[in-house]
């Protein structure tokens, strides 16, 4: 069982959405179902197509992230990035890989943004065209101020780039509401689906804005990806098939089981999971009522069990967790998700094995 935050368990039904016959990419059949595979990602962006549209990326959520700040910023403008974990640091290497200006508010690992800094940058800085920050901090399981940013982007009139990637399917994602004009998602996470394309919803009114700057690469650019999309349901370059086949069942299966029910869900079951390792007397790295996610629990182990013999241990029981990243695995932090095909059942069994495994060092 995969306890970790990303790639997830998926259902028979999903991975039996790969076994179909070859498929050309440049068909009518492939065009139906790219068609119907951005109207359901509408659906879980809760968005109408008057407003907003979507693409599809044949690449990990990064190649997204990359995507959008590539070919959103022309010379001379700058990207304020508010950061607070590994995957705002990823930003900040797409960022700086590519020359364009930063403007950086980075915070340490689990410290909430302040948005009274946030609004000075914005304030003092006329540069700043684009703002970027991740929902959910993966690495830390920190859920942060999207909506409280978002009016900030709104009142100095700047675009807002949202990484969602571990969010989407699993909190209370609402671009329209939080004024967010380019969020990206993947399906490998609380959309409980496989691996290997990405996903991003835009404003439509940012579409004409951006739709003569210079691109900075040839295959993520968004650009090219809408006009395509907008056109005849089609991608510039040849896509991954059957990883779109996949994404459409993952988001088939979420709509049946009903959005608000999935992150429902989600958020039970991380509560049988964390009141399980307060039994244990287990420290958490964040405040359960202010920051978690409904999905990520990031736990101190005592410094007299060594982290990776733990996982070891929970691994060879069948299931798998992971390490803290970067700084927090010093600190001996493991990560506990329940995204993906994860119930209340399989949480309780978890529970009962994680409890084993740690009474096994005392």
């Amino acid at each position: 069982m995969l306890f970790a935050p990303g790639p997830v368990n998926t259902s028979e039904t999903v991975k039996k959405a790969a076994l179909v016959p070859d498929m050309c990419h440049r068909s009518p059949v492939f065009e139906n179902m790219y068609h119907s595979l951005r109207d359901n990602l509408m659906k879980l962006f809760k968005v109408n197509n008057d407003k907003y549209t979507t693409i599809v990326v044949s690449g990990s959520g990064t190649a997204s992230n990359e995507m959008v700040i590539s070919s959103v910023l022309r010379e001379g403008e700058k990207v304020l990035l508010i950061s607070n974990g590994e995957f705002g640091n990823r930003l900040k290497a797409i960022i700086e890989c590519y020359g364009i200006g930063l403007s950086l508010i980075e915070l340490e690992w689990g410290e909430y943004p302040d948005l009274r800094r946030i609004e000075n940058e914005l304030k003092n800085d006329k540069d700043i065209r684009l703002i970027s920050m991740v929902f959910h901090e993966t690495s830390t399981g920190m859920i942060n101020p999207v909506y409280e940013v978002g009016r900030l982007a709104k009142n100095y009139d700047k675009m807002y780039h949202v990484d969602a990637i571990s969010a989407i399917g699993g909190e209370d994602v609402n671009v329209e509401r939080d004024n967010i004009d380019f969020c990206t998602g993947v399906p490998n996470k609380c959309v409980s689906g496989q691996t290997g394309v990405s996903f991003i919803c835009v404003n439509r009114e940012r579409i004409n804005e951006i739709k003569n700057i210079q691109g900075r690469n040839i295959y993520l650019n968004l650009q090219n990806h809408i006009k395509k999309a907008e056109e005849c349901n089609q991608t510039p370059n040849t896509p991954s098939v059957i990883m779109f086949l996949t994404l459409n069942e993952a988001l088939k299966e979420l709509f049946k089981e009903g959005l608000n029910n999935r992150i429902k869900r989600y958020k039970e079951n991380a509560n049988i999971i964390r009141n399980n390792l307060k039994s244990l007397k287990l420290q958490f790295l964040l405040d359960e009522e202010k920051y978690m996610s409904n999905t990520v629990t990031s736990v101190f182990l005592p410094k007299s069990i060594d982290v990776n013999d733990f996982i070891k241990k929970m691994y060879d029981s069948g299931y798998i967790i992971y390490p803290g990243k970067g700084l927090l695995f010093k600190e001996n932090i493991f990560q506990i998700a329940n995204m993906g095909q994860i119930y209340h059942k399989d949480c309780l069994n978890f529970n009962q094995i994680i409890k084993d495994v740690y009474k096994s060092y005392l």
